[in-house]
């Protein structure tokens, strides 16, 4: 089931309560033994549908119990009354760092020679630092000890179960064991599991929104809470596309968009306002991996001399836009002045000029 907050699957229970905004939270108890089963957080609204609600289950709040419990041990403690030196405790959910397809097609098990074997396909890998212990064309036959089936699922709580609420219960950072079909051969891996990545993130709650302006040119990541500006079937379509397919690789963890031009001669010619979001692909011929790389790109590209050219990518296809270095500097002041900005980026995003 997907939750309304991170956007992302995981195990959860459905009830006939009623849940509205405002009255998540509550308790599921068991009325025969009367231990508590889970938490109701969200509701399922659709046509025909009535009273059925979803609730996070005992084993996922244990597990974030046991996150709470084993971090940061003294943020708690008497006496540690500065809220300004805690760091917020967010429950990070693990994955496997791949895509993966379905084994149904007879076809598609003949070809990779399974036999009687079962599993689902590794399709694509999606990291930006460590590559998964899982390639392309791994057929993954056990997580942990569980079987899975063509489809993923295996036996869990007495339930069959897609693998994933398995995956759901160990912590970040987890050794597991996985079986693989390899090259013709059964193979036993070790993978680490690591935190949930996306190119365009899901859920960002208590975070500020980053962006870093130059030549009255806004940039900032794309994010869900961006894209929420329009209907699910009215966004930009380069835009959820990268939503839909994006994923990670080490070359680029992150997309960063021009979300604005803030009109002035420096930027004359490029229109102003919202001027479609078009993706950022280079500054001065070099990739760019995310914003944080983007800033040293650009403050790189200051020092030199001529022009700084920052390559986009609209719906329609390339773009490019070209900065005099030339009087840059008093641009970016008059901007600040005309447009009341206090500065030019957020947080340690700030040029170093």
């Amino acid at each position: 089931q997907e939750y309304s907050h991170s956007l992302r699957f995981g195990l959860a229970l459905t009830v006939d309560a009623a849940i509205n905004s405002g009255n998540s939270g509550g308790p599921l108890v068991d009325a025969f033994t009367g231990h508590v089963v889970g938490v109701a957080f969200q509701k399922m609204v659709a046509r025909g549908v009535e009273l059925q609600g979803h609730a996070v289950p005992a084993p996922v709040i244990q597990r974030f119990l046991d996150d709470v419990a084993s971090a940061q041990p003294d943020a708690f403690a008497e006496g540690s009354n500065s809220s300004s030196s805690r760091t917020p405790l967010r429950l990070r959910m693990p994955s496997l760092g791949c895509d993966y397809q379905s084994l149904e097609p007879t076809a598609l098990r003949e070809k990779l020679r399974l036999g009687s074997r079962k599993g689902i396909l590794v399709s694509r890998l999606h990291h930006a630092g460590e590559p998964p212990a899982l390639q392309p064309g791994d057929v993954l036959m056990t997580f942990n000890g569980h079987q899975l089936d063509e489809l993923g699922f295996s036996d869990l709580f007495g339930r069959r179960l897609h693998f994933g609420a398995a995956r759901d219960l160990c912590r970040v950072g987890s050794n597991v064991e996985l079986e693989v079909w390899r090259d013709g051969n059964v193979q036993k891996v070790q993978q680490v599991l690591q935190p949930a990545q996306h190119l365009v993130p899901r859920g960002q709650y208590d975070t500020r929104p980053r962006f870093f302006i130059v030549g009255g040119l806004v940039f900032q990541p794309l994010s869900n809470e961006y894209l929420q500006g329009w209907a699910a079937n009215e966004r930009p379509a380069h835009l959820q596309e990268l939503f839909i397919c994006g994923h990670t690789t080490p070359d680029r963890n992150e997309a960063v968009i021009l979300a604005q031009v803030l009109g002035d001669v420096i930027n004359a010619g490029y229109d102003s306002g919202w001027v479609g979001a078009p993706v950022v692909s280079h500054v001065n011929g070099t990739p760019v991996r995310n914003l944080a790389h983007f800033v040293e790109l650009v403050d790189a590209g200051r020092s030199g001399e001529g022009c700084l050219e920052i390559g986009v990518l609209l719906a329609g296809g390339p773009f490019r836009i070209v900065l005099p270095l030339q009087g840059l500097d008093e641009a970016d002041q008059r901007i600040c002045t005309i447009y009341g900005l206090p500065r030019l980026g957020s947080g340690s995003y700030q040029p170093s000029h």
